[in-house]
């Protein structure tokens, strides 16, 4: 089905629900459909263009890359720290606020490359190699085991290659991506099973482990 009602899109979608009766549904994809807005929708939205045939033309017009390939279908999803480029020069990395709503940050050139992931699994593959699962649904292939499930890697996008690797640990800084305190930014002060600790501003917060995206050890490795 190539569209939803309205009202009954994701509630991370931040939308006029009462506008259109019908409204664009992404492809299956890397991202679970909560957290995923159709490439098309995010055009519309950020005012690129406002018919079903002035986006088309754009995309057409090879005017769009999502982490660095070329995307023509309005269908396409965009999900979390997504990397969106618009000609001439509009570059965006999708984000969360603090409704837990996807929004679109304008990054620099500088950072239109890269991409912060979390690993999510790990195993080993041919070649005594191995496999890390990432959060963006990509694998990335290593001679060692040297990262850890729950660690991040800052990559360059679209060759996949490890630009950092950020480890969830005590002093790392983290980005919450759930619960109460989402899109919290805080520094690690203890890791206790599936519990985190972090302290802003003086401030304790404690938070399930699997909401904390580590995302540099002195300072964001990218803007969020």
């Amino acid at each position: 089905m190539s569209h939803l009602k309205t009202y009954a899109a994701p509630k991370s979608w931040n939308i006029l629900r009462k506008t259109h009766k019908w409204i664009l549904r992404p492809q299956p994809g890397a991202h679970p459909l909560e957290i995923t807005i159709p490439v098309g929708l995010l055009l519309r939205e950020k005012d690129f263009g406002k018919t079903r045939r002035e986006i088309k033309q754009i995309l057409n017009d090879k005017a769009v890359t999502i982490d660095g390939k070329i995307v023509k279908d309005l269908h396409y999803g965009v999900g979390f720290m997504d990397v969106i480029t618009v000609k001439p020069n509009t570059i965006l990395r999708c984000s969360i606020d603090q409704k837990g709503r996807l929004e679109f940050i304008e990054i620099s050139k500088e950072e239109a490359n890269k991409k912060l992931c979390k690993i999510i699994g790990k195993k080993t593959a041919r070649g005594n190699k191995i496999q890390y699962s990432l959060s963006d649904g990509r694998n990335i292939l290593a001679e060692k085991s040297q990262y850890k499930t729950g660690d991040a890697l800052l990559i360059e996008v679209p060759s996949q290659k490890i630009l950092e690797h950020i480890p969830l640990e005590k002093g790392i800084s983290v980005f919450l991506t759930g619960g109460s305190n989402i899109r919290t930014i805080g520094t690690i002060q203890e890791i206790k099973g599936n519990k985190i600790t972090l302290t802003k501003d003086k401030e304790t917060i404690e938070s399930d482990k699997k909401f904390a995206l580590a995302i540099g050890k002195e300072k964001p490795a990218i803007k969020l």
